[in-house]
């Protein structure tokens, strides 16, 4: 009986200390959980060619992956950001720093 007494103390001492850590959670982090991405559909479509890597990440959110290259015979620098959200696959290209192309692949 005392070793089940001693199991329930703990158990309620964790549960206490999970909820001091939820409610200790700075306040950016606590509006965060649960997590909900950027990364849809609707957002992918307001995407185009032209706009600025400000502007994406406005709209999307940051990258999972960034890629970066320099091209040959200064043809500037080429970035590919890529997210992955729900199997899909969302790739943002960048020709100097404004967007040149974009797909979505649902896996």
């Amino acid at each position: 009986m005392g070793n089940e007494r001693a199991e329930q103390m703990k158990t309620f001492a964790r549960l206490a200390l999970l909820l001091v850590l939820i409610l200790a959670m700075p306040g950016p982090a606590a509006r965060a959980w649960p997590f909900k991405s950027k990364v849809t559909r609707q957002n992918y479509e307001r995407i185009h060619n032209g706009m600025t890597e400000t502007q994406v990440e406005e709209i999307l959110g940051k990258p999972t992956e960034m890629k970066s290259e320099i091209g040959l015979q200064d043809l500037g620098e080429f970035d590919s950001w890529i997210y992955w959200h729900r199997g899909a696959m969302v790739m943002i290209d960048f020709s100097n720093g404004y967007v040149s192309d974009k797909s979505w692949t649902q896996g």
